[in-house]
């Protein structure tokens, strides 16, 4: 199996954000806060899509493709990163967002991604070259024969050819954390959410590249 790696192009922009919301379908960083099947895929596609365009050229945005086909993205943040404006996300169509789902379960799930994210982004101002992967999603269909592991490849080796010196990145997902720490990754920070009576764990984790 060959895949060929690239950068996003905004045609693309759409068949991504469609990718990545399928794979985050049973995803806790989902379902704790929209249980409904039904609204919580409106939710993701809204909240990536939206994000999707808003960032687009501002951050990293790495594909895998196979026969043409995106298979899977990973979403970087170089350090000078600057989080868009307010009005930049409402430029992009961010308050359809409210449409999906109700405005206080929306407003609660970004609190806690604000908060899941603060310690990777808290550790990048520790020092000079320390990147973000924001997400890494593969096709649920094409899970579980390697993509991942060869999109990580790809995306440190891009990190290093850009003078970056470690990477950081969260997950809520027992199965990612194993994945990660199976590749190097350590753990720096680990917290507890909790929603409605359900916990989901948080860690945090970096590698030097």
């Amino acid at each position: 199996m060959t895949l060929e790696f690239g950068i996003l192009s905004r045609k693309e922009l759409r068949q991504a954000a469609e990718l990545a919301a399928r794979a985050f379908s049973d995803y806790e960083y989902f379902t704790n806060w929209f249980p409904d099947d039904e609204v919580r895929a409106k939710v993701e596609i809204s909240i990536i899509w939206h994000s999707y365009k808003t960032n687009f050229n501002r951050v990293h945005q790495l594909t895998a493709k196979l026969d043409g086909k995106i298979v899977a993205i990973a979403e970087l943040n170089d350090p000078d990163f600057k989080e868009p404006s307010v009005l930049s996300y409402i430029l992009h169509g961010w308050l359809n967002v409210y449409k999906a789902a109700d405005k206080k379960c929306i407003d609660d799930w970004i609190a806690m991604d604000d908060a899941a994210g603060q310690p990777c982004h808290d550790y990048q101002k520790t020092g000079p070259g320390i990147w973000y992967l924001s997400s890494l999603s593969v096709d649920p269909s094409m899970q579980g024969i390697g993509l991942g592991t060869q999109l990580i490849d790809y995306y440190e080796n891009y990190i290093r050819e850009r003078g970056g010196k470690q990477v950081v990145l969260f997950t809520n997902s027992q199965k990612n954390l194993n994945f990660y720490l199976k590749r190097g990754y350590e753990l720096f920070d680990e917290r507890v959410f909790e929603y409605n009576g359900h916990k989901m764990g948080s860690w945090s984790l970096k590698k030097v590249l």
